[in-house]
């Protein structure tokens, strides 16, 4: 009797672990049918200079953009096939969760409670950011601690309130945080209803580059209240395509630490190492894994580039923005990016 029961457990671990590979191997293809059967991938992600936005002609264009793009050249081998919704803060990740986009983008931070409990995943970070503050370069206000009392616009429903609450209560300051929509608290600081603007300082150099009539009349403090990683985020239950979105920004990362890009790729031969025959799509079988052709990184490198070229056409010092890299280098010249081997 008791040897029966055990190979009943037995019996149930095995169909139980056989059902939730089904599961997974059925999720993976649902996503990567869903993207291929649609002929693009569907990014959501915020109007913000430098990061999503349109050219001239008509066409989407920006840092966030970039990175959907970078995906839909590894998956469609096409990086203009893409599809971006604008959506705000209050309602991407409801929309990523209900299937209604593949890739969340926008200034969305990594965050304790967006990972757990909203039915979605961060990807990596693409960008590190910080919390800032804006004031009229008449202001007298220079550092925080001269603020006191002070009322300080942020876009409602967002981790940059949170954190002043938090700032607030911890240092004694008693700000007074003024919440409302994004068109609405950039309104409300050019009249000048509140003594500060706070937020992504990338998103308040925009703000300054693209709203001010005088930039110079906008001053950014040097102080920041907070850590921002920001990134993509999916749906929670998709492994394979968490695996793509995640390689896909490694690989922009790889390429720009070893200083490599398309045309490099294209000249190198047999000798190479692995990571750069990889890269150059020149190693049977690599794309294997992810469900991918074996060139689906070299597409990326060769329709969108390196990350170090992502960042400087939409943030660096030839952009509105003219943003210094900072920590966004690889760690060889004291940034935080570190990808992993390509191996």
């Amino acid at each position: 009797m008791g040897g029966f029961r055990i190979h009943f457990i037995l019996f149930q671990f095995i169909i139980c672990h056989f059902l939730m590979l089904i599961s997974a191997s059925s999720a993976w293809a649902d996503v990567l049918d869903r993207v291929r059967k649609h002929g693009a991938v569907r990014c959501a992600a915020g109007w913000s200079t430098g990061f999503s936005g349109m050219d001239k002609a008509g066409r989407p264009t920006g840092f966030d953009v970039d990175f959907c793009r970078a995906v839909a050249a590894a998956v469609l081998g096409k990086a203009d096939a893409v599809e971006i919704e604008r959506i705000d803060t209050a309602n991407k990740y409801q929309a990523l969760a209900r299937g209604e986009v593949d890739i969340v983008f926008g200034m969305a931070t990594w965050t304790y409670s967006r990972d757990l409990a909203m039915g979605v995943r961060f990807v990596a970070p693409t960008f590190f950011d910080g919390q800032g503050f804006i004031v009229w370069s008449d202001s007298p206000i220079t550092r925080l601690d001269q603020a006191k009392g002070a009322k300080i616009c942020a876009q409602k429903a967002t981790t940059t309130a949170a954190n002043l609450y938090d700032v607030s209560r911890a240092r004694g300051l008693n700000f007074q945080v003024i919440e409302s929509s994004p068109a609405s608290i950039r309104d409300r600081f050019i009249r000048r209803e509140c003594d500060l603007f706070s937020a992504d300082r990338a998103e308040l150099a925009a703000q300054r580059a693209t709203r001010a009539i005088d930039p110079k009349r906008w001053r950014i403090l040097d102080e920041i209240v907070s850590r921002e990683p920001m990134g993509p985020y999916i749906a929670q239950g998709d492994e394979h395509w968490f695996s793509i979105v995640r390689w896909v920004i490694h690989v922009t990362q790889i390429a720009d630490a070893r200083g490599i890009d398309a045309p490099g790729l294209a000249r190198i031969g047999e000798e190479a190492d692995s990571e750069l025959r990889r890269l150059a799509g020149k190693e049977a079988g690599f794309g294997q894994p992810l469900g991918l052709k074996d060139d689906w990184a070299y597409q990326i490198l060769a329709q969108v580039g390196p990350y170090n070229q992502i960042f400087e056409r939409n943030l660096g010092a030839g952009s509105p923005l003219g943003l210094d890299r900072g920590l966004n280098r690889p760690w060889q010249s004291g940034g935080l990016f570190m990808p992993p081997q390509l191996r």
